[in-house]
């Protein structure tokens, strides 16, 4: 019984961290300012995975609707419509673009991208940073937005033209735990 409402308590939370994002989008610094923000996105996929032993949430959110044309420039081309891979290692959010059959570019329309959120559960210490790791990264750390606060990161791939060359590897710096 505890578990099931800790598992509501989370996907409220969540939804409403969701809500504050679409809400204060363009308003403030940093994080809440993405341009647009995720107002107008809808959740198209979440993962439940482990980062250090403990439980992390990854949401994929998208704004961009394809729309059916003969012309290819009133095609839109959403996150969910690449055949990326992407995945938690260690204390790294790996996005892999190898299995990509064509070029392309991701939509500019709306927030095209994931958030991680640390479970409310977790004993995850709070995030410090989350760096883009340019060794392993195909692109440059200006051609790709990525926020963060202490329980979550956001990185948004709007506008991000990408091939089946494209590696990028987010690493994140948490606090000591205590």
């Amino acid at each position: 019984m505890g578990r099931k409402l800790n598992n509501t308590v989370r996907k409220v939370s969540l939804a409403i961290f969701a809500a504050l994002i679409a809400l204060t989008a363009g308003c403030g610094d940093g994080f809440f300012n993405q341009g647009g923000g995720l107002f107008g996105s809808s959740l198209a996929g979440h993962l439940t995975d482990r980062m250090r032993g403990a439980d992390v949430e990854l949401l994929e959110y998208t704004g961009c609707e394809v729309v059916e044309s003969d012309d290819p420039e009133a095609r839109c081309e959403s996150l969910s419509g690449t055949a990326i891979e992407v995945f938690i290692d260690g204390q790294s959010m790996i996005f892999d673009f190898s299995n990509v059959t064509k070029r392309g570019k991701i939509s500019d329309a709306d927030f095209e991208g994931y958030i991680l959120s640390v479970t409310e559960d977790s004993n995850l210490p709070p995030i410090l940073e989350a760096i883009v790791d340019a060794t392993k990264s195909s692109i440059d750390s200006q051609d790709l937005d990525v926020q963060f606060d202490d329980k979550s990161v956001a990185v948004n791939f709007q506008g991000l033209a990408y091939d089946d060359a494209t590696f990028i590897k987010v690493d994140l710096v948490f606090a000591d735990a205590p």
